[in-house]
């Protein structure tokens, strides 16, 4: 069940869809970039990415842009944390780099 579950839908037009899946798709690009420079982060770390995401997100609903960003790629921001979370990204140790 998601948060936005009984939210009231609204249409979604083009510019939403593409903000969401910019969104989302910049979550993803980050964590790969971290996870190549050796930074994983902790679970703790992500849950209060994703609970600041949905903060603003639900005082952003309405419409108003956030930081020149639409409401929507909150939303999609928010959707990539969950799914890192689920895929246990958070709980992935660190490599031992002393066995080099």
């Amino acid at each position: 069940m998601s948060p936005f579950d009984g939210l009231p839908s609204e249409p979604a037009s083009d510019s939403d869809d593409a903000a969401y899946r910019d969104g989302y798709t910049r979550v993803m690009r980050e964590m790969a970039w971290a996870r190549e420079h050796g930074f994983v982060p902790t679970e703790r770390q992500i849950v209060l990415a994703l609970t600041q995401a949905m903060k603003v997100y639900g005082a952003a609903r309405g419409g108003k842009f956030v930081g020149g960003r639409r409401p929507e790629w909150l939303h999609g921001r928010a959707e990539a944390l969950r799914t890192l979370l689920r895929n246990g990204v958070g709980a992935a140790s660190m490599p031992d780099h002393d066995n080099n």
